[in-house]
């Protein structure tokens, strides 16, 4: 998990009640008998779980008369790779046995494995499998390990973190029937990266509870992880699945309220977060309805290639593109500070330098630090190119504009006298009207709730509009919307009336009855667990 103070570490302490918690969910309850129960930990830390755990099946062991120790040796596993924390959980295990039994046996050494648990061999399969997965981001996984987990794992794609592969591995580790639940963060459930993983669960695991709690504070030390609680089981999809969000920053965990919501699909997992259903006919996608969703350039060195209109030395004018940066948009104005993208293409290929001599001179001066960059290293004939290919057609195309981080409320149109920063998002469309209704729509608190739970969010909640999330939003189709709310929804941008453009929409969602999808409420409680007796059969 990322500590709040930036500094990344891999293990984050669960504090009980999320560890009782979670053996609940798979039902690894002492008054059960589980003389024959398999559990792993796949992550075990300073031993949070295992102690749970042991107390547990002691306790069973004394209610259905079996072996503890033998039971202990049997089924148990707990594996964790850091070796300090491995030394201070065969302790605590160690410490925790002869507290209950009276007897000094060092059963850590048969049940405790100090290995990387994405890279070990397992020979047998478990009926339960729970804990914390290391939260590990991409850029941070070493590269010998990023191609070793590659070839393995098929949901380590994208920019994976390291808690994905531990959710595949487990899965694959699942008895017929056998549970797992994992807190981890909630981003797989809705990002790229999370795509495979979700595929999988959809086609060969039935996932039974979400529990969002992303505002809490799960952890012993603060931490920005974005957690939820996932329970899946090795057996059949059913058709629902109990989902839970809460806010509290401490979470009662015997008094949460869960609705029942139609198990997710391949492309519908972003529903469990909406209270409506985002694959609703009546919604449909951006870019279904004719529009194009692009990013701005991004250059490889934006000192060289972006210059303010008193620092251009005379470079010849038809081979500058004024550009809008998302720093030409905050506090809700439009002011743009009069940069200039230098443009080093001419019909789609790099241009001819000798045609351009004050072009060749000032980017002369700069060759030795437009050569050090990647993308001059791979093609050092190119070495004055820019990352992405500038195309001048894009200048003049009317573009609805979004920046990735802001502030802002108001989302600006440029009617095409700009060319995008990289840190824009834009939307283009040959009608400046359907843009204005668009804006309005895209600044609607029905699209911000949207936007809010299925993209990426900032800490303070601010979401980010990225191509990923606008490619996902579904939105009123605008050619069905009536006149009258057309005209409306172009005057309410024009006027900044997010008020009015709020009331049609939520008009629009009425009249094709878009709304609260949840059906049944259920709560639970500590004597409300699942009835999965059968599992648990000696």
């Amino acid at each position: 998990m990322e500590k709040k103070n930036g500094r990344n570490r891999s293990k984050v302490f669960t504090n009980k009640n999320v560890v009782r918690f979670i053996l609940d969910e798979v039902s690894y309850s002492s008054d059960l008998n589980l003389s024959s129960i398999k559990i792993l930990e796949p992550a075990s830390g300073n031993g949070a779980f295992a102690s749970e755990i042991i107390k547990r099946l002691y306790k069973s062991s004394l209610i259905y008369k079996f072996s503890f120790i033998d039971s202990v040796i049997s089924n148990l596993t707990f594996v964790e790779l850091d070796l300090i924390a491995f030394v201070k959980l065969t302790k605590t295990i160690d410490d925790l046995i002869f507290n209950l039994t009276n007897k000094r046996i060092k059963l850590s050494s048969q049940i405790c494995l100090n290995t990387n648990y994405l890279t070990w061999h397992f020979k047998q399969k478990f009926d339960c499998i729970v804990g914390n997965p290391p939260y590990i981001r991409y850029e941070l996984i070493p590269d010998t390990d990023k191609v070793f987990y590659r070839k393995k794992y098929k949901t380590f794609r994208y920019r994976s973190d390291l808690y994905i592969p531990f959710f595949e591995c487990s899965l694959d580790l699942l008895k017929p029937n056998g549970f797992l639940s994992f807190i981890s963060s909630n981003r797989w459930l809705n990002n790229q990266y999370g795509k495979i993983l979700r595929e999988q669960i959809s086609s060969h695991y039935n996932l039974i509870k979400v529990l969002n709690i992303e505002k809490s504070s799960p952890f012993e030390e603060v931490v920005t992880a974005y957690p939820c609680i996932t329970t899946i089981q090795k057996s059949k999809r059913s058709e629902m699945v109990l989902f839970c969000e809460d806010n509290s920053k401490q979470i009662d965990f015997n008094s949460l309220n869960f609705t029942e919501v139609e198990n997710p699909k391949n492309k519908s997992w972003q529903n469990l977060f909406l209270h409506y259903n985002i694959n609703h006919t009546a919604l449909i996608g951006i870019e279904e309805q004719g529009f194009e969703i692009g990013i701005g350039v991004a250059t490889g060195a934006d000192k060289v290639f972006i210059k303010n209109k008193r620092e251009l030395n005379e470079i010849e004018k038809n081979r500058l593109l004024p550009i809008i940066k998302s720093s030409d948009l905050k506090n809700n104005t439009f002011n743009w500070a009069e940069n200039y993208l230098i443009n080093p293409y001419e019909n789609g290929e790099l241009c001819d330098l000798e045609k351009y001599p004050h072009l060749q001179t000032y980017l002369n001066d700069h060759k030795q630090k437009l050569l050090q960059r990647h993308t001059a290293k791979k093609t050092p004939n190119k070495w004055y190119k820019t990352i992405d290919k500038i195309k001048p057609d894009l200048l003049t195309k009317p573009k609805l504009l979004l920046p990735d981080l802001t502030g802002n409320k108001f989302l600006f149109i440029d009617p095409g006298k700009y060319y995008p920063h990289h840190n824009l998002y834009f939307i283009t469309s040959d009608s400046i009207p359907y843009l204005k209704i668009l804006a309005s729509i895209l600044m609607s608190d029905f699209i911000k709730h949207q936007m809010s739970q299925i993209g990426i969010r900032m800490n303070g909640g601010l979401p980010r509009f990225q191509s990923q999330v606008l490619k996902q939003l579904k939105i009123p189709n605008i050619k069905e919307l009536n006149n009258v709310d057309r005209e409306n929804l172009i005057k309410a941008y024009e006027r900044q009336d997010f008020k009015k453009a709020n009331q049609i929409i939520n008009e629009y969602c009425t009249r094709h009855s878009i709304g609260y999808k949840r059906t049944e409420r259920i709560r639970i409680n500590e004597n409300s667990k699942f009835n999965y007796c059968s599992l648990y059969q000696p």
